[in-house]
């Protein structure tokens, strides 16, 4: 099991790797996508479990 102190900085870092992109991250259920600023929306990841969603899209937006 996630912590939630581990969630929230996975979700942090995810959240700047994104801004750097010039996205925004939005979560629909489990799965997260980046929008631009043209509102186009781009797909990220797909988790398994909220527990482990933003390390996925961390993961994801580091490659």
């Amino acid at each position: 099991m996630v912590s939630e102190k581990q969630r929230q900085d996975a979700k942090e870092k995810a959240v700047l790797i994104a801004l750097k992109h010039g996205m925004a991250l939005i979560r629909e259920d489990l799965e997260i996508y980046g929008m631009k600023i043209d509102g186009s929306k781009k797909f990220i990841c797909k988790g398994s479990d909220y527990d482990h969603l933003w390390q996925e899209a961390l993961k994801a937006l580091k490659k």
